[in-house]
């Protein structure tokens, strides 16, 4: 008996690694993105509440500035093709 051409499999599991560690990086950012927004939240809220404010101000500053921090870190990962 014939052994089976395995050239192809060898060649398809590298580009399958390739594409798992991608998947896994990216839904890393995701998890990172949603991780500062939520401290974002949390330390703002904290601060609002020490500072007695009515108005969630630092809240809203603290979440658009860990949401831009986020952003800035996904666009750093991006390739540059």
């Amino acid at each position: 008996m014939d052994k089976p051409n395995l050239s192809k499999s060898k060649n398809q599991r590298p580009q399958n690694q390739k594409q798992i560690n991608e998947y896994v990086k990216y839904s890393g950012l995701a998890f990172q993105m949603a991780a500062l927004i939520l401290l974002g939240y949390w330390l703002g809220s904290k601060i609002d509440k020490w500072l007695e404010l009515s108005i969630p101000v630092f809240t809203i500053i603290l979440i658009l500035l860990f949401l831009s921090v986020s952003f800035y870190s996904l666009i750093k990962s991006l390739p540059k093709d």
